[in-house]
């Protein structure tokens, strides 16, 4: 009897776990748009079904993509988390959450409302501990429960009806009234942002407090946001010169320094403009540093940070997303981006054994868009006043490349991979 349990409880899990295609999914968000009514307004009700058909659509082209990660490890991991957080907040009272795993090397979660969750898996790749895990999905629960996405949503459609009411009573010629009213829609804009740092701070709050009655290490919630200040603050790597000639003088073909030198433009070089809103003004994120402040100076818990044990799941799930890095990269087509953390891998002489196998890959893909001629959708422009002074080298280097020296490139190191 003991056992057939296990065996139910093993099968609720699964089918907990599994149940995600593309119909069902389209059904579900049918069903939740159909529970709403009772709109303010014809412009609440568009705002309303602008979102969720955008919505419908973001998750039908994941699925035409192959974007999700469907991997048992990830979704058992997730689901354990979001069920733990649940029976410990049972004032929550929320009997489905629907997330879904993307294939990204971006370390982000969303809640995108309506108990639906976005979660990036380059998560797990920056992320110390299941601790630090369950700390950002509390955070997204408190988005959910807090109804920001609702919120800004209706807030959306007041801007509009607000806006639509203003361009009616303008007259043509009545120009003074007309920048009036510009200036009070970015004045709008500016308070808009301002409750969406607000609903930042108060989601913070929120999940401190759903992740406290986890019982988990307080200092990890903490330590999560430093985490996250850390990889948004730390500075770009620096590649030098030498190792482009390591990398690409082959014997088949010698590498040219020229194709990496960068010519800046010296009549633009220097030359800005100031925008008219000011971009730190929107900012819908606070500063993670007031984050930090603010978490310290409510809650007055001690945040040193503790020596904490790592689960065999999280250590197995990262291990996993340390291994699909490169994988993930070449999934969304992110070649120069791919290419330059594989050169500073191999800069900085990275124990990692599969690095010849993807700059293999890589050449051979940008070969064959070349073929196609659809090199320019995976190689930028070079700007010569960007400040990206290794991004632009490469992009340098590329456009300088013949069909055939891509193809010899990705011919040898694929090779060389298999050696």
């Amino acid at each position: 009897m003991k056992y057939f349990i296990l065996f139910v409880s093993y099968l609720l899990l699964i089918q907990s776990v599994y149940p995600q295609t593309k119909e069902l999914d389209s059904k579900y968000i049918k069903n939740i748009k159909s529970t709403l009514s009772n709109f303010k307004s014809k412009e609440e009700r568009k705002e309303y079904d602008n979102y969720f058909e955008f919505l419908e659509h973001q998750i039908s082209l994941n699925y035409t993509k192959n974007n999700y990660v469907l991997d048992s490890d990830y979704q058992k991991i997730i689901q354990n988390t979001f069920q733990l957080i649940n029976s410990k907040n049972t004032d929550l009272q929320i009997n489905k959450n629907k997330f879904y795993i993307i294939k990204s090397n971006i370390p982000n979660a969303s809640s995108l409302g309506f108990n639906v969750y976005f979660i990036e898996s380059g998560l797990f790749n920056l992320l110390d501990n299941q601790f630090q895990f369950a700390a950002v999905i509390c955070h997204e629960i408190a988005h959910n429960q807090l109804n920001h996405t609702r919120l800004a949503i209706e807030q959306d459609a007041e801007f509009e009806k607000d806006f639509k009411r203003k361009i009616k009573s303008i007259k043509r010629q009545d120009f003074l009234k007309l920048i009036k009213s510009q200036n009070e829609v970015i004045q709008k804009k500016y308070d808009l942002a301002v409750q969406s740092r607000k609903k930042e701070i108060s989601a913070d709050s929120l999940g401190y407090i759903l992740y406290k009655n986890l019982n988990y290490p307080k200092s990890e919630y903490f330590h999560l946001l430093k985490k996250i200040e850390e990889f948004d603050q730390s500075d770009k790597f620096i590649l030098d010169d030498s190792i482009y000639a390591y990398l690409f003088d082959l014997p088949e073909q010698k590498f040219n320094p020229k194709s990496i030198k960068i010519e800046k433009n010296s009549l633009f070089e220097g030359l800005n403009f100031t925008e008219y809103i000011d971009k730190d003004s929107i900012r819908t994120h606070p500063n993670l540093n007031d984050r930090l402040n603010w978490i310290q100076k409510n809650f007055q818990e001690d945040f040193t940070k503790q020596n904490v044990t790592l689960s065999a799941e999280f250590e197995n799930v990262k291990a996993k997303e340390i291994k699909n890095y490169y994988d993930n990269y070449i999934h969304n087509e992110e070649y120069t981006t791919a290419l330059l953390e594989l050169m500073y891998e191999k800069q900085n002489h990275s124990n990692r054994t599969d690095l010849d196998k993807y700059i293999g890959m890589i050449f051979s893909k940008l070969y064959e868009s070349r073929k196609s001629l659809k090199f320019n959708k995976y190689v930028a422009q070079v700007d010569a006043n960007d400040k990206n002074i290794n991004q632009q080298k490469l992009l340098s280097f590329l456009w300088s490349l013949t069909n055939d020296e891509l193809k010899n490139i990705g011919e040898h190191y694929t090779k060389k991979a298999t050696n």
